[in-house]
C-alpha cells in the first residue's frame, strides 16, 4: 500500500506546481517585436490573440487539474480499499479477544449496572469551597476510630483525650514515577509499624505516589505489606511489553474486559462520532441485548429513548404537560452515543489519547493485584470489579476505617476568557482533586459526585448516563508528566546540564519563555467537562465552563508535592507530612509554589517563610520571586541551618512549626494556629545497610523505569523504611505538640 500512496503524494505536488505555474509561457505569437514594425492594427490583433491564447492556457490547465484529480480520486478509493483489505486480514490474524466484537463487549462494561450500579442515579453540581457532608461526617468518624491508636502514639492515657482534640494528619506523597511510588510504600511500611499510619487522616498523593496510595486503598485495605508483595512480581515485567500485554488480555479475558472498558468505550465513541454508524451486527450481540432487556428493534429501541428523552425536556419546561411514561431499558453503546446524537444533534466526544492507554496499563500493573504462586508459571492475578470506580474507595472511608485518598491533577489555565492560546497573556494551573466522594477544582469550588465523573454535562444537568469514569484514567491523568509543556521539557534539560551551560540557556529560555509554557507536545487526558455552561456569578467559574471537553494533567506540573488540597481552610489539616522523592530535590521550588498558592488562596495557617534547603530554585516565576523576597528577608540563616541540618548531621525529618517571616495577608482577628509541616526529603543515609546507595544516582530509580527486580524493590523501600524509623521520635513529638496546642485552642475558645 506504500507505492499507493507516495503515487498519491507525487500527483499532490504535480497538481500544486501546474496550479502555480506560469502559463504565459504557453502562448504561441512573439510578443517582443520592436515597437516600430507594428501599428495600430497589428497591436489591436495581437492583444485578441493573447486574450484568446490566455483563455486557451487556462483551459488547457483546467483539463490537466481535472486528469490528475480524476487519478488522484481514484487512487484514494484504492488505497481506501486497501486499507479495509488490511483491517480485515489483521482482524482475521489477531484472537478473538483483540477484534472487533470483542472491543464492543469491552465497552459495554461501562454502562452495565452490576458493575456500574451508580447508572441508576441522577447527578448534579455542588458550587462552595466547603467539604461535602459525607467528608464532613467522615472527620468525626475517623477521629472516633483512631481514638485509642493515636493515644498510644503520643503516649497518652486514651480517656483524657478528646476527640475533637486529635489533629488531622494527612500524609502528601510526591511525584517521582516509580521511585516515588516504590518509597512511599517503604516509608509507608514504618509508618504502619511505628503506629503512625492509623493515626493519618488523609493521604495526598502526586503523581507517582497517586499509585501506592491507589493500591492501599484497593486490594490491600490500607497494608502496606500486601502492596509490597504485589509490587515485586508486577514489576518484574514492563508494561509497555506488548508480549506481556496480549498474553495478559488472552489469558484473562474477564479481567482484561474490565481493565479496558473505559479505552473500548472512547474509541468506538470516538469512530461513530467520526465516521458513519458502526454495524451493529460486529459490535453489539445478542447476548447483550438481552442481558439489557431489550426486546424492540434497534430502530424502535432509539425511537423510544427519543420520545422518553423529549417529554423529560417537555416535562422540565412545562411541568405537568405531558404523561412521563417509564425510561426504556438501558442502550448499548453504540445505541446510546445514536440517541444521544438524535436528541442533542451533537455529541463532542473526548478525544482518546495516550494518557487512556496509559491509565489502563498503569491500573493493570499496579490495580490488578499480583501474586506470587510455588512453580515458575508466574504470578496469578487478581481483580475485584469494584477497583475500576474511585467511589468505590468510600466503603472503606465511610465509616472511618482509612484515611480519605486525595489524588490530583491540574488543568492549564493559559490566560484568557475562553482558555484558547492564541489570546493568552499568562498562565497559572488550577488543582482539581479526586476522593471517594467527589470530584472538582480546588481554585472554583466546583463539584461533582465521583460516580458521576465522565458523564456530558450542561448547565449542572447531566445529558445521558455512562458509567463512572475508570480510576485507571484517574491514575493516568494524575500521572502524565509526558503531557508537559515545552518549557517543562526544556527544564528537565536545564537543570542536568552544568552551570556553565545553564548561564548560556538563560537569554534563550527568556525568549521564550511564554509560547513554550502554553504549547503542550502531547494532548492531556480529556473529558467531559462537568462544569459546562454552569450557572455561575463568577468570572473564574464562567471560564472553566466555557469549553465542552476538560482537560486534566500531572499536577507535578505546579507543585510536586500536593499542598493545596491539604491547606484548604475549610478541611482543616493540622499536620502535613512530606515524604519527598522528587529528582533534583534540593533545587525544586515547592515550598515557595505552596507559599504562594496559599497566599493567593488566603491560608493564614501556613508557616510564612519556611524552606528546607539553602539553595534558591531554579528559574522563579515572577510571583515566586517576588513572593520570596516579601517574606524571605532575614531567614537565609534559617534556610542554610536546616540545609545543614539534613546534609551534615543526617536528619532525615525537618519540622516546620511556626512562620520564620511575616505574612503577606491582612491581619488576621485572631491569631492562627500554624499548621505543622513536617519535610522528610529521599536521601541516602550513612547509617542504612548499604550506605553508598543513592536514588539520586541509581539508574534504576529513573522516574520512568517500570521494571525492576525484587532486591532493587527491597533496596528503596528499605532506605525509605529506614529513614521514616530513624525519625519516628521526632515526628511523635511534632505530632503531640499540634495535639497540645489544638487542645489549648479549644479550651480558650470554649472558656475553659
Amino acid at each position: 500500500m506504500s507505492w499507493l500512496t507516495d503515487v498519491k503524494s507525487r500527483l499532490d505536488t504535480l497538481a500544486s506546481q501546474v496550479q502555480h505555474m506560469d502559463w504565459s509561457a504557453f502562448t504561441s505569437f512573439e510578443t517582443d517585436l520592436p515597437q516600430s514594425t507594428t501599428n495600430t492594427a497589428s497591436n489591436q490583433s495581437n492583444a485578441n490573440k493573447s486574450a484568446e491564447n490566455t483563455t486557451q492556457a487556462e483551459s488547457l490547465k483546467k483539463q490537466i487539474l481535472n486528469q490528475i484529480g480524476a487519478v488522484q480520486a481514484q487512487l484514494n478509493q484504492r488505497i481506501d480499499d486497501a486499507k479495509a483489505a488490511l483491517e480485515d486480514v489483521v482482524q482475521y490474524m489477531l484472537p478473538p479477544q483483540l477484534q472487533k466484537a470483542w472491543v464492543a463487549e469491552c465497552a459495554q462494561a461501562c454502562i452495565d449496572k452490576e458493575i456500574h450500579p451508580e447508572l441508576l442515579q441522577t447527578t448534579s453540581v455542588r458550587l462552595g469551597q466547603d467539604i461535602c457532608k459525607q467528608e464532613a461526617e467522615f472527620q468525626q468518624k475517623r477521629a472516633r476510630h483512631i481514638h485509642r491508636s493515636f493515644a498510644e502514639f503520643i503516649g497518652e492515657p486514651v480517656e483524657s483525650i478528646d476527640p475533637r482534640d486529635i489533629p488531622l494528619i494527612g500524609i502528601a506523597g510526591s511525584g517521582g514515577g516509580f521511585r516515588a511510588m516504590v518509597a512511599t510504600l517503604g516509608s509507608y511500611r514504618a509508618m504502619h509499624l511505628a503506629g503512625l499510619a492509623q493515626c493519618v487522616t488523609y493521604d495526598a498523593a502526586v503523581s507517582g505516589s497517586s499509585w501506592a496510595i491507589a493500591a492501599l486503598h484497593t486490594y490491600a485495605n490500607g497494608n502496606p505489606l500486601k502492596v509490597l508483595d504485589s509490587v515485586h512480581e508486577a514489576m518484574k515485567t514492563s508494561m509497555f511489553s506488548t508480549a506481556n500485554l496480549s498474553e495478559f488480555i488472552t489469558e484473562n479475558d474477564g479481567m482484561a474486559k474490565r481493565v479496558f472498558a473505559d479505552i473500548a468505550a472512547r474509541y468506538l465513541l470516538s469512530a461513530a462520532n467520526s465516521s458513519a454508524p458502526i454495524d451493529s451486527q460486529e459490535t453489539t450481540n445478542a447476548d447483550n441485548l438481552q442481558s439489557a432487556g431489550a426486546a424492540e428493534s434497534f430502530l424502535g429501541r432509539i425511537t423510544d429513548e427519543i420520545s422518553w428523552q423529549s417529554k423529560r425536556a417537555l416535562d422540565i419546561l412545562f411541568p405537568g404537560s405531558t404523561q412521563q411514561s417509564s425510561k426504556p431499558a438501558p442502550l448499548t453503546m453504540d445505541e446510546l452515543l445514536s440517541a444521544a446524537k438524535a436528541v442533542f444533534k451533537t455529541v463532542s466526544v473526548p478525544p482518546l489519547s495516550i494518557v487512556d492507554l496509559y491509565g489502563a496499563l498503569l491500573f493493570r500493573k499496579l490495580i490488578v493485584q499480583h501474586l506470587k504462586q510455588d512453580d515458575d508459571k508466574g504470578p496469578s492475578l487478581q481483580l475485584d470489579s469494584r477497583w475500576v470506580r474511585l467511589s468505590a474507595q468510600s466503603a472503606a472511608v465511610d465509616q472511618g476505617q482509612l484515611p480519605m485518598p486525595l489524588y490530583t491533577a491540574v488543568r492549564h489555565f493559559i490566560g484568557s476568557d475562553d482558555n484558547d492560546p492564541d489570546k493568552a497573556q499568562l498562565s497559572k494551573y488550577q488543582w482539581f482533586e479526586f476522593s471517594p466522594y467527589e470530584v472538582g477544582s480546588i481554585d472554583h469550588g466546583a463539584w461533582i459526585p465521583s460516580w458521576a465523573f465522565g458523564r456530558p454535562m450542561v448547565d449542572g444537568h447531566e445529558q445521558f448516563k455512562i458509567g463512572e469514569v475508570h480510576f485507571g484514567g484517574i491514575l493516568g491523568a494524575a500521572s502524565s508528566a509526558f503531557c508537559a509543556s515545552v518549557k517543562a521539557m526544556i527544564m528537565e534539560i536545564y537543570m542536568a546540564v552544568p552551570a556553565a551551560v545553564r548561564s548560556a540557556m538563560d537569554p534563550l529560555l527568556d525568549r521564550i519563555e511564554h509560547g513554550t509554557e502554553i504549547a503542550h507536545p502531547i494532548p492531556p487526558y480529556t473529558l467531559y467537562n462537568p462544569f459546562y455552561q454552569i450557572a455561575s456569578s463568577t468570572a473564574e467559574l464562567a471560564e472553566l465552563g466555557s469549553k465542552p471537553l476538560l482537560s486534566l494533567m500531572d499536577a507535578g506540573m505546579d507543585n510536586n508535592l500536593p499542598f493545596a488540597p491539604l491547606l484548604r481552610p475549610e478541611r482543616g489539616v493540622d499536620v502535613i507530612v512530606c515524604l519527598d522523592a522528587s529528582a533534583n530535590i534540593e533545587i525544586m521550588p515547592w515550598f515557595a509554589r505552596a507559599e504562594a498558592w496559599a497566599s493567593d488562596h488566603g491560608v493564614e495557617r501556613w508557616p510564612w517563610g519556611v524552606r528546607p534547603w539553602a539553595a534558591d530554585p531554579l528559574r522563579p516565576s515572577k510571583a515566586e520571586a517576588e513572593l520570596d523576597q516579601s517574606t524571605l528577608s532575614g531567614t537565609r540563616s534559617v534556610r542554610q541551618s536546616m540545609n545543614k541540618r539534613i546534609r551534615d548531621d543526617n536528619i532525615r525529618c525537618v519540622v516546620f512549626d511556626q512562620p520564620v517571616a511575616l505574612s503577606p495577608l491582612p491581619k488576621p482577628k485572631s491569631l492562627p494556629r500554624p499548621v505543622t509541616v513536617l519535610y522528610l526529603p529521599l536521601l541516602p543515609n550513612p547509617n542504612f545497610r548499604n550506605p553508598g546507595f543513592d536514588p539520586e544516582t541509581a539508574d534504576f530509580c529513573g522516574t520512568f523505569n517500570d521494571k525492576w527486580s525484587s532486591e532493587q524493590v527491597d533496596l528503596l523501600a528499605d532506605l525509605a523504611s529506614f529513614n521514616m524509623t530513624q525519625e519516628i521520635e521526632r515526628i511523635r513529638e511534632a505530632v503531640k505538640v499540634a495535639y497540645k496546642r489544638k487542645r489549648a485552642h479549644r479550651l480558650y475558645h470554649e472558656g475553659l
